[in-house]
């Protein structure tokens, strides 16, 4: 199978304008983030009604069960992806979401909000979750130009944490002053706007292979297997599955034992999160401009700080905290756009959806299990051993995963599904 290629072919005219000029892309960047700031609002809103219907732990049974439904779904929405039209897909998505949280809407207006229709709203809002997630992911490759696929990604990651930043109080605001129907509204308009983004100004440039295998169960097993015969994207799809499980247990979990263990108060701990996504922020706006040759490479190297960071946490000083706590983020920023940019370029183009799925599926479904061990291990061992233990771990993942050859590719090359002396896999692909 001759190699892909994305992008304008030589001496042909370009088809993609500089990104900065790119009003398409742009738009749709900024749409994704206020559909973002509408979640994240949505989710506060959810989590703050619930406990006031159901006390803790109907708070925590609606917000667990909000997630099942959407990790249940990924890979099958992984496997839609590679089929179907992803922008088509997106807007259906969109148009099911804001016809969820409508109907949820007159149920609450017409009586109180209870805890059933809580989970209902919640679990359907999660399918839709499911199905629009990897299509999106698959939308910066068939909109930008190879060399601006890291800058694409950090202004993805910015939006990102600007929206986390600004819909969380948000949330809090709404629906202190109209409880959750003012939430639900202001989150469907916002996937009204992003929906007629997408049908009035998205249109795909670089149209991905799509799949026409005999099933979707097949689609799904032949994800596996480009996984197993594709060395470069299996290192990279490995590394992704990793990062945010040895992180996300030390900032959720062992920065909050130590603030209680050091008795330096709430506000401390707020401060010490703040820090981190005002640290990504940054690390975001410098990746736009940084293009560095290996982006895989130099994102997992960069890694090998905030891994040093995350040991840090269990016995540094509350100065030393807080600054370990900025390094996280800022490299966190960083390291998100170089990686996912290079996941973009280096994953074959019909496999983009599926294997996508995988990376997000790790989180829904392992992040628990790091959480728990994490717990465990300082309950056993202290904190100090605990982080220090999980930092190791992650330096020895990022460092072998950037030792890893051919890791990354020419900005104008994509790899597809086999090489050129290999055959074709079982599910075969066509291009739209």
């Amino acid at each position: 199978m001759a190699p892909a290629q994305l992008g304008p072919t030589a001496g042909s005219e370009p088809v993609a304008p500089p990104l900065r000029r790119d009003a398409r892309l742009l738009t749709l960047i900024a749409a994704s983030a206020l559909s973002r700031a509408g979640d994240v609002a949505w989710f506060v809103g959810l989590a703050w009604t619930a406990a006031h219907v159901a006390g803790a732990a109907g708070a925590g049974l609606v917000m667990g069960v909000s997630s099942v439904p959407r990790a249940l779904i990924l890979l099958l929405g992984g496997a839609l992806a590679d089929r179907l039209d992803a922008r088509r897909t997106m807007i259906v998505a969109d148009v099911a979401r804001t016809f969820v949280l409508l109907v949820g809407l007159v149920l609450i207006e017409a009586g109180e909000p209870s805890v059933w229709l809580l989970l209902a709203v919640a679990v359907a809002f999660g399918l839709a979750d499911g199905l629009y997630d990897p299509a999106a992911g698959t939308m910066p490759r068939q909109l930008a130009r190879p060399e601006d696929l890291g800058p694409v990604s950090s202004m993805y990651q910015l939006g990102g944490r600007l929206a986390t930043l600004v819909g969380a109080p948000l949330g809090g605001i709404l629906v202190a002053v109209g409880g959750l129907s003012a939430v639900m509204v202001f989150d469907a308009v916002s996937f009204v706007v992003i929906a007629g983004v997408l049908f009035a100004v998205v249109r795909p440039r670089f149209p991905l292979p799509r799949s026409v295998g005999r099933s979707v169960r097949a689609d799904l097993a032949d994800g596996f297997g480009y996984l197993r015969r594709t060395a470069n994207a299996r290192t990279l799809t490995i590394a992704l599955c990793g990062l945010n499980l040895f992180v996300g247990p030390i900032t959720a979990v062992g920065v909050a034992l130590r603030t209680r263990e050091e008795a330096w108060g709430a506000t401390s701990l707020g401060m010490f999160e703040a820090c981190i996504g005002a640290g990504a922020a940054v690390g975001a706006i410098v990746a736009i401009r940084w293009r560095p040759a290996r982006p895989a490479r130099t994102g997992l190297l960069i890694l090998v700080g905030q891994a040093a960071a995350c040991a840090a946490v269990g016995f540094a000083p509350y100065p030393g905290v807080v600054a370990a706590m900025l390094t996280i983020g800022v490299t966190a920023g960083l390291a998100s756009a170089f990686l996912s940019g290079a996941f973009q370029r280096t994953i074959g183009p019909e496999f983009l959806g599926r294997v996508g799925s995988m990376t997000m599926l790790s989180d829904q479904a392992l992040m628990p299990v790091a959480m728990i061990g994490f717990g465990v291990l300082a309950a056993g061992l202290g904190l100090p051993v605990a982080c220090a233990v999980t930092g190791l771990a992650f330096a020895v993942l990022v460092t072998w995963s950037a030792s890893r050859p051919g890791l990354d590719l020419p900005a104008a090359a994509l790899v597809t599904s086999a090489r050129a002396d290999e055959p074709s896999p079982a599910g075969a692909t066509s291009p739209r």
